[in-house]
């Protein structure tokens, strides 16, 4: 028999080899159901909130359950706050992709608001070690991001997102990676790990909510959850799975959550962490390489981020194993709009500072010509497929 509803129940937690598990069973997922963990070591397992608070475990599937027409069922305490914010991305996302996401019901046990964090509001910022998250961590904490500075109380890295969890190799190195970046902040980088992206979501509409949940899961202690933009104001795609128009519908009474840094495009964020940081050469940026604890230097996002550097006439950091030239530039592809809106903006800034006829320039337009013509392709694709009622 089919189910046709995702019942999530409080499973507790539990400590084993070092680490302390949150875990929640998703009833309704296959025939034996999925058990959702979130996971921290041990010695910080009280930083995490109450176990029979499924704020977290929601975020996490909602998209899967749209995706199925599931209705979900919680068996714990949830945020009014975030039901009533979830209602709202329910109907962005059904609005953005109607033929793969429906809006579905949720019920809970007990609606209970979150409870209050202490009154030193401490901020919790993603910090993976690439250029986004540097950028919005240290001009934070060097209190020069105006009214809405937050000073960073913790820094996270999770494990089982860009660093599949097979490879605790790879997590262990990169996480060594960011704490010498933190290094002299005071700052400490919390480990936490889990295995929602197991449940084969689409990555590029559910990343967002997959990182608020682990952010919730320390809600009693932070006040503030600090995710960086990938964009800027104006080059906003979507749809897209984070944007200042849906993370913000993610908060619950105790946890604001902050899409920071829109108001710079990711050459400008490389100026400043040139001009005010002297942690470059441990940037990791890299998703699509061999070795995922480092830069692989030739991926499409390497190269980018080394476009970013040459565009301002900054050199190029030690963190990036290649030289930079018009062959390397000529190589990547940009495989969806966001890339290739970050390429013209690198072009942009690139050519306020170089001859027209300058080889990787010229290399650069190369690449973003053949990117718009493979991309116009792909929209003529999209409207037919829409046109005929499929995804």
């Amino acid at each position: 028999m089919i189910s046709s509803a995702l019942t999530l129940k409080p499973m507790g937690r539990r400590t084993e080899a070092g680490w302390t598990n949150l875990e929640w069973l998703l009833d309704g997922y296959g025939e034996d159901g999925f058990v959702l963990r979130h996971s921290v070591r041990e010695a910080d397992q009280h930083l995490m909130g109450d176990p029979e608070r499924g704020d977290h475990a929601l975020a996490t599937v909602l998209l899967w359950a749209m995706r199925r027409d599931l209705a979900i069922r919680v068996e714990g305490l949830v945020s009014p706050k975030l039901l009533d914010g979830l209602d709202v991305l329910q109907s962005i996302w059904e609005r953005w992709r109607p033929y793969r996401y429906h809006h579905v019901d949720i019920s809970v046990a007990n609606e209970a608001e979150a409870g209050p964090v202490s009154p030193e509001h401490p901020a919790i910022f993603a910090f993976s070690g690439g250029v986004d998250g540097a950028f919005s961590f240290f001009r934070h904490l060097n209190g020069q991001a105006g009214r809405n500075t937050h000073r960073p109380a913790a820094a996270l890295l999770v494990h089982g997102m860009d660093i599949p969890l097979e490879r605790d190799d790879f997590y262990i190195n990169a996480a060594s990676r960011a704490e010498r970046m933190l290094d002299g902040t005071g700052v400490p980088l919390i480990w936490e790990r889990t295995n929602a992206r197991k449940l084969g979501m689409n990555w590029e509409d559910s990343y967002g909510l997959q990182l608020f949940s682990s952010f919730l899961v320390f809600q009693g202690c932070y006040s503030w959850a600090i995710k960086a933009s990938g964009e800027p104001y104006d080059e906003l795609v979507l749809p897209w799975g984070s944007t200042p128009l849906t993370d913000q519908l993610c908060a619950t009474e105790a946890m604001q959550l902050v899409l920071d840094g829109c108001a710079f495009d990711r050459t400008e964020k490389v100026r400043w962490l040139s001009e005010n940081t002297e942690i470059l050469d441990d940037l990791r940026v890299c998703w699509a390489g061999e070795n995922l604890d480092r830069n692989c230097g030739v991926c499409e996002k390497c190269v980018r981020t080394m476009l970013n550097f040459w565009a301002v006439g900054r050199e190029v950091p030690a963190a990036f194993p290649t030289e930079l030239t018009p062959k390397l530039v000529r190589s990547i592809r940009p495989r969806n709009e966001t890339q290739l809106r970050e390429l013209k903006t690198v072009m942009h800034h690139a050519a306020l500072a170089y001859p027209r006829g300058d080889p990787i320039l010229r290399a650069l337009g190369f690449v973003i010509r053949r990117a718009q013509f493979a991309e116009a392709k792909r929209s003529l694709t999209n409207r037919v497929r829409s046109f005929l009622g499929r995804e």
